[in-house]
């Protein structure tokens, strides 16, 4: 992920042994769809996989949750063919997929709309109107800094999705106008902290910087699989705030945070 740009494809063994025929998504890892395959995202080991999209469907009908399958699982099915299976077999032991249901989740691709709105990335606001903002701007890109030098990623969303959920049934409702005006302080003010501009690490910044405020819009990550690319910005609703939407709709949504 930390500019990463390029996914691993799974490695499927040509024998088989014979595991039970339903499998768990693991909670860490989430899923999308594009074009001529599947892409996996292992938080865990902050890691692409790329699978064929033939080949991943072929063994949904044994996923937990997968769209046409009972909720419950996939009970009183036939047993997997081989190719199917031995799919399952390489997802088992890299730890996408696990035989246990405790703690799984449904096998299905991350939903979120298009957006349809975008803020102005030329927003500007009086120096003296970013200046009153600079302590708190300084604060977050330090701590964003910090958490991606030393944190592994998996610690990194856990804190962004924990905050966001400690704090959601007391939030007040998002107000857009007032996160403009904020976005436009920290854009001013970003000229001024010496790190390269990287979507990973402005994400994160803007987000705790939002945060300090009261607001606290959601982290969405999006690849392309043909050539593979991963990205990441910040959405609230259907309008992308440090972003274009020219720029993010030729991204798949994989995960939401």
């Amino acid at each position: 992920m930390r500019g990463v740009l390029a996914a691993h494809h799974l490695a499927v063994p040509h024998r088989v042994s014979r595991l039970a025929t339903t499998f768990f998504l693991q909670q860490h890892v989430f899923l999308c769809r594009a074009d001529r395959h599947w892409v996996i995202l292992d938080v865990v080991r902050d890691k692409y996989l790329c699978v064929d999209r033939h080949e991943f469907e072929s063994l949904g009908p044994w996923l937990h949750g997968w769209e046409g399958t009972a909720e419950q699982g996939v009970k009183n099915v036939p047993e997997a063919p081989d190719d199917a299976m031995a799919l399952g077999q390489a997802l088992l032991a890299a730890e996408i997929l696990s035989e246990h249901a405790d703690g799984a989740k449904a096998a299905r691709p991350t939903n979120l709309a298009p957006p349809t709105d975008a803020l102005d990335p030329e927003l500007s606001v009086p120096a003296h109107g970013s200046w009153a903002h600079a302590l708190g701007f300084f604060l977050s890109s330090a701590r964003a800094s910090r958490q991606l030098r030393k944190q592994p990623f998996e610690s990194i969303i856990s804190f962004v999705r924990g905050r966001k959920h400690r704090n959601g049934r007391s939030a007040l409702p998002f107000d857009l106008e007032r996160a403009r005006s904020l976005i436009a302080a920290f854009n001013a003010l970003r000229l001024f902290y010496p790190r390269p501009y990287l979507c990973l690490f402005d994400s994160l910044a803007l987000l705790d910087f939002l945060a300090r405020h009261g607001l606290f819009p959601e982290w969405v990550f999006g690849v392309t699989a043909e050539p593979f690319e991963a990205h990441c910005w910040v959405q609230e609703g259907s309008t992308v705030l440090n972003d274009t939407i020219e720029r993010v709709a030729a991204f798949t949504p994989i995960m939401r945070v």
